[in-house]
């Protein structure tokens, strides 16, 4: 009788142990180690046994400890479900977003999300609380295992711990680099959160410094064709959702007719705008050698106008652009949120008074929208959104669209008006990914699919005479050459060397850009 009570014993404490093992497996997903693009099956496997063997050896020494650490872990894990599940693993960029984000931003972020998440997370939490709860026999158990046993699985837990971390750093990476170097959340998951924030204002206080410093240009030549350059840097624009493009509702009656040159297959640098936008409009780790600085140091006239908060909850690095322009403007000087319910076409007023101005220097005129920013609905101003497409989110977010192509209409019939020579460029600063189902899909930030980097780009000119599209694999990082080439600036510190950033020569992946990597992303293609 004894020994079938014993069986039994056993019996329910593997099936706990399978539990806890079903636990670790799921954390990995909650962390959002199970989102890393290339390494995703490895980070998985590691990630579940070696959450699995950190707790056994902590109930090899203390049983007590084991729950209390697991009852932690799992309280984390369900918080940060959502964040993991969409975004990944605790990264400077996440932190940076939610550090950037006031409270106004932060619950649009939530109430956007899909009510599936939130059930999942729901789930989750209810499942770690059961495994918590059932997990206490195993550890009891575990401390009275066979010593040959505890061995094994702590040696097992040191390979699983120091063979990413070695293979990290034999790469040359670090902890704090972009990918986690330990991809066992029940550790991993605390070191990213910690190193993170160092990471984001490290690099923000870099940019910092990169600004005080004098603009380094040396100029060779300057023949502008142009007397009025105008760029529109969009916002959260995906390329395959312009009817241009090929996307078969009509969201863009004015880039889909008008004559002009439009590149498809631009893949922006990142797929967020404080990095994207720094590393387009500036030599990469040089934000005081920026296209403001260069056009004011080849003698134009330079001005930035901007629907996108100067300073929200913390100071906006894009905002050191334009205090380098000779005049900025911005609708909201210091409330971004309000800037979501702000249209762009406010700008225009502004606009047309710089246009008026008396100036026998070329100009360089910057706007910075808020074109797709999420809440979509919210962008329509409390209008319905004018076309239906799969969810309401993406009906909102098709709409969006056609408004940025009718304030683009508006920014070329001024510079008609105004009869002098024009040149206009629009980009998408990132693109986004599909996230959700049936009447709940909708679109949000993530740089693991093709299509966040995949962004639209035009080039608008007064002595167009056709209507072309060109499909050909453009890298953002080479705008300055472009902005180089189509201002007519030449300095020495931007090598052209026959380059044709508008032609039909693509760019090759190369340590220069990030094709290489985006290339490898998977596909988000738009709905059917």
């Amino acid at each position: 009788m004894t020994g079938k009570v014993r069986e039994a014993s056993q019996q329910i404490i593997w099936w706990r142990l399978l539990l806890l093992f079903g636990f670790s497996f799921a954390s990995c997903f909650a962390a959002g180690y199970a989102f890393n693009y290339l390494l995703a099956e490895r980070d998985v496997a590691i990630g579940t046994v070696g959450t699995l063997a950190f707790l056994l050896i902590c109930a090899f020494y203390s049983p007590r400890w084991a729950s209390r650490i697991l009852l932690f872990f799992a309280i984390t894990m369900s918080l940060y479900f959502p964040t993991g599940w969409l975004h990944g693993a605790p990264t400077f960029k996440i932190v940076g977003v939610m550090l950037e984000t006031d409270p106004g931003e932060m619950g649009e972020f939530f109430s956007t999300q899909p009510l599936r998440i939130y059930a999942m997370q729901a789930a989750f939490f209810i499942f770690a609380v059961v495994v918590w709860k059932l997990s206490k026999p195993v550890f009891m158990s575990a401390r009275t295992w066979h010593k040959k046993v505890k061995i094994y699985i702590s040696l097992l837990f040191a390979v699983l711990l120091i063979t990413p971390f070695a293979g990290t750093l034999l790469s040359g990476g670090t902890l704090q680099d972009d990918e986690s170097a330990i991809p066992i959340p029940i550790i991993g998951f605390y070191v990213d959160a910690v190193a993170a924030p160092k990471i984001y204002f490290d690099r923000k206080e870099e940019l910092v410094k990169q600004a005080s410093k004098p603009a380094i240009w040396h100029i060779e030549s300057v023949n502008s064709r142009y007397k009025n350059y105008v760029i529109v840097v969009g916002e959260s624009a995906r390329a395959d959702y312009m009817n241009v493009y090929g996307f078969p509702l009509k969201n863009t009656p004015f880039f889909s007719k008008t004559n002009g040159l439009f590149i498809d297959g631009y893949i922006s640098t990142a797929e967020m705008t404080m990095i994207s936008v720094p590393n387009t409009l500036s030599v990469r780790g040089q934000m005081n050698n920026s296209i403001i600085s260069l056009a004011k140091k080849a003698g134009f006239a330079t001005d930035w106008l901007s629907n996108q908060g100067m300073l929200g909850f913390f100071a906006r690095d894009i905002s050191i652009f334009a205090m380098q322009a000779d005049h900025n403007y911005y609708t909201q000087r210091g409330d971004y949120q309000k800037s979501v319910t702000t249209p762009d076409t406010n700008l225009l007023p502004e606009f047309r008074k710089i246009l008026s101005k008396p100036e026998t220097r070329p100009r360089l005129i910057v706007f910075h929208i808020m074109g797709s920013h999420a809440d979509f609905c919210k962008r329509l101003m409390g209008e319905e959104p004018e076309f239906q497409f799969q969810s309401k989110q993406l009906s909102c977010y098709v709409s969006t669209i056609k408004q940025t192509d009718k304030l683009l209409e508006d920014i070329v019939s001024i510079l008609k008006e105004k009869g002098e020579s024009y040149s206009l460029i629009y980009f998408s600063d990132h693109g986004l990914k599909h996230i959700g189902g049936g009447s709940e899909k909708s679109l949000t930030h993530g740089g693991d699919t093709y299509e966040s980097f995949a962004v639209p780009f035009a080039k608008i000119s007064s002595d167009d005479t056709e209507h072309k599209v060109i499909k050909v694999q453009r890298s953002a990082f080479n705008f300055l050459k472009g902005f180089s080439q189509w201002t007519g600036i030449r300095t020495q510190e931007i090598e052209i060397d026959g380059y044709d950033f508008f032609g039909s020569k693509p760019d090759l992946p190369e340590d220069s850009n990030n094709l290489r990597e985006v290339n490898k992303f998977r596909r988000d293609p738009v709905p059917q």
